[in-house]
């Protein structure tokens, strides 16, 4: 009888683990190397290097900037027309006929640059430092106004600037920046599980806006003879960063569940979470009240027009917040799949909603080779490429992408390097 109960045992403790580990410790997908498990982007990530368990420097750079019209051809001829004294005001007029139309002329930007510091604290726990610089910037002119000068004013001739505005902020900021890994969860082959947490103390560097509006609401009118315009343009900046001060906090948070055998994985990222504050920012106008049928003279009133400085203020400005979602999928340590949608979740200066999707290719283990499509927005298809050496002691990524074409149809890049030193 106890001999029969033992083997009963012993059964049912073998259909248990049969039923809980559907897939075996030694498949293939186990042998991914898991400290580089995690695909770096060409986007801003607050917890890029935070999940390789060893301990490192890492020294990291890059940026993004597109925009819905020019392409680099279009650009290297302004500057060529520039650089011969030979760039005309109609030639800058034109480029609103490469807007597409019912849109309005877009572009953003962000860059960032500097050194990480961290590795695990135990088993469960990782810690990183980071000492960087943040930059960021968008446009936008309003349909109204591209159109007025797209289409002139043959079929119209009033037309609203609508939000037409400019800004820029640079920071400098120290952050600090931890992740818990817990698992694995309900079998030997079950989920790991990566809590990240951390925050950004930041410091504004420069800062500026500029925003044209009609005054009293009256439109612009351009008849077969005469112009008519009351414009404000209202333009905020620190003139002197020294003279300047001020502070903001910025939260940023990531959640991860990975199944090492079966080859799959899960995040979310929630980044930016903050405000800054910008002290001495001069607030100036120059109010246009034009109303002649004399181009020349107009065009002297524009020459002589200043701007009247009103006072010198404190500014409040929302970071530009993204939340992120992740997928990825490996069967072998040769190919791995990714795919993430960047989500623009309110704040100043944010990038348009974007896909991206990756293909790795580890032709050698410590040789990733990517390839991927950039889906940004207003921006058309883009295409990115990188390469990395990824070792125990050594860590170098070069990414590159462009958007809405490719070479010299593009109408953006991106472009990040990285180094980094594990002990």
């Amino acid at each position: 009888m106890r001999r029969l109960v033992l083997v009963a045992t012993l059964v049912i403790g073998r259909a248990g683990v049969t039923e809980g580990q559907t897939v075996p410790d030694d498949s293939q997908a186990a042998q991914v190397v898991q400290a580089f498990r995690r695909t770096p982007q060409l986007r801003i990530d607050p917890f890029r290097h935070m999940l390789v368990p060893r301990w490192g420097v890492v020294v990291s750079g890059g940026a993004i900037a597109a925009n819905n019209a020019l392409n680099v051809s279009d650009i290297g001829a302004l500057i060529e027309l520039g650089d011969n004294d030979a760039l005309l005001i109609s030639d800058l007029l034109n480029t609103a006929g490469l807007v597409p139309a019912g849109n309005a002329a877009i572009g953003d930007g962000q860059g960032e640059g500097g050194v990480y510091v961290g590795g695990p604290v135990g088993r469960s726990l990782s810690l990183g430092l980071t000492l960087q610089g943040r930059g960021y910037g968008s446009f936008r002119m309003d349909e109204d106004a591209v159109a007025m000068l797209r289409d002139g004013n043959a079929s119209q001739q009033s037309f609203d600037v609508g939000e037409t505005r400019g800004a820029g902020l640079a920071t400098a900021e120290v952050g600090a920046h931890a992740v818990v890994r817990l698992g694995p969860v309900g079998s030997p082959d079950g989920a790991r599980v990566s809590i990240g947490f951390g925050g950004r103390y930041i410091e504004p560097i420069a800062y500026a806006q500029e925003v044209t509006v009609l005054r009293d609401g009256t439109p612009l009118y351009v008849g077969a003879d005469s112009v008519g315009a009351a414009l404000d343009l209202d333009v905020e900046h620190t003139p002197d960063p020294s003279l300047g001060s001020g502070s903001g906090f910025a939260g940023d948070f990531l959640a991860r569940v990975e199944w090492p055998t079966s080859g799959l994985y899960f995040e979310v990222l929630a980044a930016n979470l903050g405000k800054v504050t910008i002290e001495g920012v001069e607030r100036r106008l120059l109010s246009l009240s034009l109303a002649s049928t004399d181009l020349g003279e107009i065009g002297d009133s524009l020459d002589t027009a200043e701007f009247a400085v009103q006072d010198t203020s404190e500014v409040k400005l929302s970071l530009p917040r993204t939340l992120r979602l992740s997928a990825g999928a490996w069967a072998n340590s040769y190919l791995q799949l990714d795919a993430s949608l960047s989500i623009p979740a309110g704040g100043e200066l944010d990038l348009p909603l974007a896909a991206d999707l990756w293909s790795t290719w580890r032709l050698a283990p410590i040789l990733p080779v990517r390839l991927g499509l950039a889906l940004g927005g207003t921006y058309g298809i883009g295409y990115t490429a990188g390469i990395g050496v990824e070792t125990r002691t050594v860590y170098v990524q070069a990414l590159g992408g462009s958007f809405g074409g490719l070479f010299r149809g593009a109408k953006g890049f991106a472009g990040r390097f990285e180094f980094g030193v594990y002990f």
